[in-house]
């Protein structure tokens, strides 16, 4: 009697493992599935693998392994798939770019503020030095030609040393030295 009790718990608890495990499966309807905008990922997935073969050739380049002619025509071929597939990634998600430069800008408004341009621990007098510096740089910003990382393309201000958007190192150009 003891063991019928036993295996009638054995039962019930594998019966209700069984139906806990098939559950999924009996239900009707259609399984919720989270897509995310699958072109956009795409396009992203294609545009890192040209930059890492644009850094792979470079690499491949300078060891030796092609001619300067051989590397000019790849590199060419590979910068216009990678402007390309920019172009397409903005026409996909356009306010891309604009948070990237609403971030940027935060960013910057943030450091300034650490930094100590403002007098006030609140940042409110920071925003005044800011907001009258900016003004002051955009007008200089368009005496200046615009500055573009040689990697991504990203633009960049003068005083970077590194590309914000892929870390690559800025190459000092006499432009950037007298700025």
């Amino acid at each position: 009697m003891v063991w019928t009790i036993e295996l009638l718990v054995a039962l019930l608890i594998s019966g209700l493992a069984i139906l806990a495990v098939a559950w999924p499966l009996l239900r009707k309807g259609p399984t919720p599935v989270w897509v995310e905008d699958d072109e956009l990922l795409d396009l992203l997935h294609r545009k890192e693998q040209v930059l890492l073969a644009i850094k792979d050739l470079e690499f491949d380049y300078r060891v030796g392994k092609l001619s300067e002619e051989d590397y000019r025509i790849y590199d060419q071929q590979l910068r216009r798939q990678a402007i390309a597939l920019l172009a397409q990634i903005e026409k996909v998600a356009p306010e891309s770019a604009q948070l990237d430069a609403s971030l940027e800008r935060e960013i910057l408004r943030r450091r300034k503020v650490r930094d100590g341009v403002g007098a006030a621990v609140d940042g409110s007098e920071g925003e005044i030095a800011h907001s009258s510096r900016t003004s002051t740089s955009a007008e200089s910003e368009q005496e200046r030609p615009r500055l573009y990382c040689t990697q991504c393309g990203h633009p960049l201000d003068p005083h970077h040393r590194f590309c914000a958007m892929c870390g690559a190192p800025v190459e000092s150009t006499p432009a950037m030295k007298s700025a």
